[in-house]
């Protein structure tokens, strides 16, 4: 425990952020050269790493992941552990994930179940919602005929290492808009000679108004927040003539929302097209809903049971996009919490960090599920 706790204060000072984490994945690839059994892939996505160990008998193949990136966030904390690096931080706590994977790494190569593959990726990526498409479309994973796949987010407002789960599923769809409109400037005494964005734009807020429905518990929820605005310059004798707003957006269920993005590109093009404006619509940072399988799940509430540990069965997902989602539509598994205290700051706060404590935890149960799923 001591020096996993060291590992995840390292990778705590030194962050960096997503798809430029060259030094922690050096740093990480350092760790694994240590441990014996174990073969280490690299340079077959961004800089992501995938640990492969190999049981004596042949059972499934069973996928773990964590996340190497960090956020742009200036810490406030002082302890002598905090980041070095202006304005980005761990405030999400992968760097306490990848210390549980080096765990784990450790564990599985040291005491290899008799059955089965493991490989653990180490993502990078995750927050820009980037790093799982990357690393599927490289189809480096594909010869490994994975049966399972497991991840972890540690999450503040739960009793410190409590496991939070839940059939279907865990996390929503999450995607991000940005809408460009393009008219034409005109003197600020003669605006009906140029064509300005700010009719349209103010449609589009009602619109986007409009579809907001935060109610989990009904089959329409579609969070839809309002994220930046922009129109013209600080120019007073002229009539802007471009215009920029943006939107995230996020619902429960993939094939609303899908349908849902559909007939907002339609109604922005309608409301360009009703204005003679030009558009240009750009989704960014896509998070697929995180579907969790039945018999993980039960296995996951069953390893619990097994080693005393506190198991929460969620009502409703959670409402943070995570990438892991995208790697469930594709391979059968599931994403669990790890309480990481009833008292810790939020995630994405400038004083979160990550609590020690859980690592071991969550390595032993990983492990636990590793014996169990490979079977």
């Amino acid at each position: 425990m001591d020096d996993l706790s060291k590992i995840r204060k390292y990778l705590h000072q030194h962050p960096e952020i997503s798809g430029k984490e060259s030094e922690t994945a050096d740093y990480i690839a350092k760790q694994l050269k240590s441990i014996r059994n174990l073969k280490i892939h690299q340079g077959f996505s961004q800089h992501s790493i995938l640990v492969e160990i190999n049981g004596d008998a042949k059972g499934k193949t069973i996928l773990f992941r964590c996340e190497l990136d960090a956020l742009p966030i200036q810490e406030e904390n002082n302890f002598d552990y905090a980041s070095s690096s202006q304005g980005i931080s761990h405030k999400c706590g992968h760097d306490g994930h990848m210390t549980i994977m080096l765990g784990l790494a450790k564990v599985l190569a040291e005491n290899t179940p008799k059955f089965g593959r493991f490989l653990i990726l180490f993502q990078s990526a995750e927050e820009t919602g980037k790093g799982a498409k990357a690393v599927l479309d490289s189809k480096f994973l594909d010869q490994f005929d994975i049966d399972y796949a497991l991840a972890l987010h540690n999450v503040p407002g739960y009793p410190l290492s409590s496991i939070i789960c839940k059939e279907d599923v865990f996390t929503p769809s999450v995607e991000s808009i940005n809408i460009e409109l393009t008219g034409r400037t005109s003197h600020a005494g003669e605006p009906d000679k140029g064509i300005n964005p700010s009719n349209a734009i103010a449609e589009i807020i009602t619109y986007f108004s409009a579809l907001h429905q935060p109610d989990m518990d009904k089959s329409n929820y579609f969070v839809v927040a309002p994220i930046h605005i922009k129109m013209g310059e600080a120019a007073y004798g002229t009539s802007a003539g471009k215009g920029q707003i943006g939107y995230t957006i996020r619902s429960t269920d993939f094939d609303y929302f899908s349908t849902q993005k559909k007939k907002i590109e339609n109604s922005i093009e309608q409301i360009a097209s009703q204005h003679t404006l030009d558009y240009k619509i750009n989704w960014l940072e896509s998070f697929s809903a995180n579907i969790n399988n039945k018999g993980v799940v039960d296995t996951i509430q069953s390893s619990c049971k097994k080693m005393d540990l506190k198991y929460i069965e969620k009502e409703t997902p959670f409402d943070w996009g995570e990438d892991f989602g995208l790697i469930t539509q594709h391979y059968d598994g599931a994403m669990f919490g790890i309480g990481s205290g009833e008292e810790t700051f939020n995630l994405h706060d400038n004083r979160y960090d990550f609590p020690d404590e859980i690592i071991t935890t969550a390595v032993d149960l990983f492990t636990e599920l590793a014996k169990q799923l490979s079977k």
